[in-house]
């Protein structure tokens, strides 16, 4: 009931909602593609074919539900260019895309939106630092070793899995090397605080599932509202934890996707998509 307050107490005072966006919020608010349209152009007696290069909008989800979420987005983006909704992300949400191509700007959902930067619980790179950039920013799961890619310790599953071994003795034993390590005051209070993230770990099912446990706790540790997602696995997890009998732990925070989101703040039809199925754009046509 605690986190059903904090929203109302926010909506009353008229606060801007904090809310953490995960990569797939970032991945999926791209709707447009590029395209060329081939045009006849004369010249003289001569009809030339030219190509025009341009954009159509991506192949809709043929799950409608699906569908529905990720076209909340530009509402989503809306709400934060408004200031009605703050948005955050922060160094892991940042690898994640790193793995992934250069978004585009034209046609998403996000475009002219203030993102701002959160700091983690804590910062993997204290702990663990490489020089092969590309296992640093890997998630270390089963699609990376069944793709053959080269794993070391400082992927986030490596990472994550080690934080999870940790016991109260081993973190008293970190306390006096606090400085040396260069750990901020508030990653000394999440270390305090370690045995949340681990539990909610062992509750996941899956060490695939740590990320985005990271990233709640992350949410948790800055004193988010929510945390945005289109994947309902970790919204299940929470779901199951709070259902416990004997409460283990507090999940302040909420696991939103898009469409309850709107639905919390009293937006039961979201804006629609700005892009036609089927149509070509020049580029004149989506820059203004």
């Amino acid at each position: 009931m605690r986190q059903l307050f904090r929203w109302f107490r926010r909506k009353k005072a008229r606060a801007p909602l904090r809310i953490l966006l995960d990569n797939g919020i970032f991945s999926h608010s791209e709707f447009a593609e590029y395209s060329i349209e081939h045009t006849s152009v004369r010249w003289g007696n001569t009809e030339h074919v030219l190509p025009v290069q341009g954009f159509i909008r991506k192949a809709p989800d043929s799950n409608l539900e699906e569908r529905a979420q990720k076209e909340a987005l530009f509402t989503i983006g809306r709400l934060i260019r408004e200031g009605r909704m703050e948005a955050h992300r922060y160094i892991e949400i940042f690898f994640e895309g790193m793995r992934g191509r250069t978004a585009l700007s034209i046609g998403n959902a996000l475009h002219g939106c203030n993102i701002r930067e959160c700091p983690p619980a804590l910062e993997r790179s204290k702990f663990r630092s490489s020089v092969d950039l590309w296992d640093t920013i890997s998630k270390g799961g089963k699609k990376d070793r069944k793709a053959g890619v080269k794993l070391g310790a400082t992927n986030q599953i490596a990472f994550l899995e080690w934080l999870c071994t940790l016991e109260e003795e081993h973190v008293e034993a970190l306390r006096p090397h606090a400085a040396q390590i260069g750990l901020t005051a508030f990653e000394i209070e999440s270390l305090t605080d370690l045995k949340w993230f681990k539990f909610l770990c062992q509750r996941s099912g899956s060490r695939e599932n740590y990320p985005d446990v990271f990233h709640l706790w992350t949410a948790e540790r800055n004193n988010l509202d929510g945390m945005l997602t289109l994947d309902r696995k970790l919204s299940n997890i929470v779901t199951s934890v709070r259902k416990e009998r004997e409460r283990r732990i507090e999940i302040k925070t909420q696991v939103l996707c898009p469409l309850e989101l709107l639905r919390k703040l009293g937006i039961d039809k979201p804006d629609p998509v700005p892009l036609e199925v089927g149509r070509f754009y020049q580029l004149h046509e989506l820059t203004g």
